[in-house]
């Protein structure tokens, strides 16, 4: 197996610091919430016993059941548990003047501290909806990485973390030829103001990538869609028949 090695380079903060967590830990609190198929008023109603009205409502005629969530699709559910989530290891605060210039500020060894680095975005986006900031924001966090030989990082966005200020730029790393430290770079697309990330936010999904040479090939041969085997379509499919049985047999 290969390995992720961290080390915190702030030994203050060691017993408050987040590590990189499990993404599957961390997935979004909608997620967590949504339900299997749509207009459910709980995550789960089976088991709970037959609910009359519950099934009368459950089909919105006879020939139609109503559709699956997100929940439902496993690209969201391998998105969202993929890697590891890395959060944010202090308060930060980020002001943003009229003309989207940014400055921020962390806590570091105990102390208030502008840490700030950036990049240009001149041409990076070809329009100013997409990009309002001038500079891409890095913060410096207090965590370096390296990994075994062959092991690359891609480090994102935190998938389906929606948030409507700020969007983490992606990137991939070889941090087994080029080990670096963590930092947190974001576009601003929020409105002016001054605002708080706050600590234990999810700012980072850290995906762990094993580099070995592709190649695409053209195939004639079809290629069938597993889902008879995929877990979340089998338990979509089972509640889908269960409450259908349930409704032909309690109508």
């Amino acid at each position: 197996m290969k390995k992720i090695y961290i080390y915190n380079s702030d030994p203050n903060s060691e017993e408050t610091i987040f590590y990189p967590e499990p993404a599957v830990k961390n997935t979004p609190e909608w997620y967590r919430k949504l339900p299997f198929l749509n207009n459910f008023n709980f995550r789960s109603r089976l088991g709970n016993g037959i609910d009359k009205n519950f099934l009368e409502n459950f089909r919105e005629d006879k020939k139609h059941i109503k559709q699956s969530t997100a929940k439902g699709c496993p690209a969201v559910y391998d998105s969202i548990s993929s890697g590891y989530i890395l959060k944010a290891w202090t308060d930060i605060l980020v002001s943003v003047n009229d003309n989207y210039e940014i400055m921020t500020k962390q806590i570091e060894n105990g102390v208030l501290t502008n840490s700030q680095s950036s990049f240009d975005t001149q041409e990076m986006f070809h329009s100013d909806s997409l990009m309002k900031n001038k500079n891409i924001p890095k913060l410096n966090s207090p965590l370096f990485v390296r990994t075994d030989p062959g092991l690359s990082l891609l480090i994102t966005h935190p998938m389906y973390h929606f948030n409507k200020n700020w969007i983490s730029v992606p990137g991939i790393v070889c941090t087994d030829k080029y080990p670096i430290q963590f930092k947190w770079m974001f576009n601003w697309i929020g409105e002016p103001g001054n605002y708080v990330i706050e600590y234990g936010t999810p700012l980072l999904q850290i995906i762990p990538i094993v580099r070995g040479k592709t190649k695409i090939e053209i195939t004639n041969k079809k290629i069938d869609t597993p889902i008879s085997k995929c877990p979340v379509m089998q338990a979509q499919r089972f509640i889908k028949s269960q409450w259908e049985y349930v409704y032909k047999t309690n109508k």
